[in-house]
C-alpha cells in the first residue's frame, strides 16, 4: 500500500512538472522582437540588438502603426510565450503594455514611456510595470541646440511641424522651452499637408529664421528634401536631426545612433536573460549620438576664407 501511494505521488509530481513547466517561456524558444512602425531606424536597432546577443535567435514581427493588424500579431506573439519580448517603438509599446503582464519585456526606441502604461512617473524611473524595463530615448533636440549654437552662433531657429504628428508636436513644445537655454529664439509654424509645407517654411524665413531645424519626426520626411536643397543652395542654414537618408545640405547633423541604441537594448536584454529581475532594473535614458559637420558649408557660412 505504501509503495502504491509513493507511485501515485511520483506520478502526480511528474504531471505537475510537465504541465506547469510548459507554461513558462522555454529556454529553447527565440526572443521575439515586436516593432512598429517598420523603418530604417528600427532595422538598424534590430541589427545592433542581434550583434549584442550574438547567437541568440531572434524572431522579428513588424506591424503597421495603425489598424487591427498590430493587435492580431501581438495576440499570436503572446500565444508563442517567448523567453523575452523586445518591444521597439512607441506604437508597439502602446499595444503591448496594457495586455502583456507575464512575459518579460524590454523596450526601446521610445521617446517617452511614461504615457504608455509601461511606466508611470519620470521622477521615479525605478517604478514601472513589474515585467517591463527598457530604455527611453528622446529626440536629441538639446544636443542639436548646443552644437548648433556653438557652431552657428545664437539667433532665431525655425521649426515647421505637423500638428497631427505627435512626435513633431512634442518636439515643437520642447523647442519652445529648451531653445532659450542656448540663447536661441524659437520660431514655429504648422503644416498638416505636403501642399502647405513650402509656404510654412517660407513664413519662417520671412519671420527671420537664420536656421531651419529639420526635426526627427515622421512628417518631416515630406519636406526634408526641400529643406536640404535650400541648405545646399545656401538659402538658409540647416541643422538636421533626421536620421534617415542623405543629410547633404545640412551644415550640422545631430541624430540618434540607432545601431548603438540597439546594442544598449541588447545589453539590457542580456541581463534579463541572465536572470536579473525587472523590478530591480530602472528605466534608463540613453541617447547615443551621431554628429557631423559639413566643413565646406560651415566655411562658406562663416565667410572665411573670403571669396576672391
Amino acid at each position: 500500500m505504501t509503495i502504491n501511494l509513493y507511485v501515485q505521488k511520483l506520478a502526480l509530481l511528474i504531471l505537475f512538472i510537465l504541465f506547469f513547466g510548459n507554461c513558462g517561456p522555454s529556454q529553447n524558444k527565440p526572443i521575439i522582437v515586436f516593432g512598429s512602425p517598420d523603418s530604417p531606424r528600427l532595422r538598424q536597432a534590430v541589427a545592433g540588438l542581434q550583434a549584442r546577443l550574438k547567437a541568440v535567435p531572434l524572431e522579428v514581427v513588424l506591424v503597421p502603426e495603425f489598424g487591427p493588424e498590430g493587435r492580431e500579431a501581438l495576440r499570436r506573439v503572446r500565444q508563442a510565450n517567448p523567453r523575452l519580448l523586445v518591444v521597439l517603438g512607441t506604437p508597439a509599446l502602446l499595444l503591448a503594455a496594457p495586455v502583456v503582464k507575464q512575459i518579460p519585456v524590454v523596450f526601446g526606441l521610445v521617446a517617452n514611456p511614461y504615457f504608455t502604461g509601461a511606466a508611470y512617473d519620470p521622477a521615479h524611473p525605478e517604478i514601472h510595470q513589474e515585467n517591463v524595463t527598457g530604455i527611453a530615448s528622446p529626440a536629441p533636440l538639446d544636443a542639436a541646440l548646443q552644437h548648433g549654437a556653438s557652431l552657428l552662433g545664437q539667433g532665431s531657429w525655425g521649426l515647421l511641424y505637423d500638428p497631427t504628428d505627435g512626435v513633431a508636436t512634442d518636439l515643437a513644445r520642447r523647442c519652445e522651452t529648451e531653445a532659450q537655454r542656448h540663447g536661441v529664439a524659437p520660431l514655429t509654424e504648422t503644416s498638416a499637408a505636403a501642399a502647405t509645407d513650402a509656404d510654412g517654411l517660407e513664413r519662417l524665413l520671412h519671420r527671420g529664421a537664420r536656421v531651419i531645424y529639420l526635426a526627427p519626426a515622421p512628417s518631416a520626411a515630406r519636406y526634408a528634401p526641400l529643406v536640404l536643397d535650400w541648405g545646399r543652395r545656401m538659402k538658409v542654414r540647416v541643422v538636421s536631426g533626421f536620421p534617415e537618408g542623405s543629410h547633404q545640405g545640412a551644415v550640422l547633423w545631430v541624430a540618434l545612433d540607432y545601431r548603438r541604441l540597439g546594442e544598449e537594448i541588447g545589453e539590457m536584454a542580456r541581463r534579463v536573460l541572465a536572470g536579473e529581475a525587472h523590478k530591480t532594473m530602472p528605466i534608463v535614458e540613453k541617447t547615443p549620438l551621431q554628429v557631423e559637420v559639413d566643413e565646406t558649408l560651415a566655411r562658406k557660412w562663416s565667410g572665411y576664407p573670403p571669396a576672391k
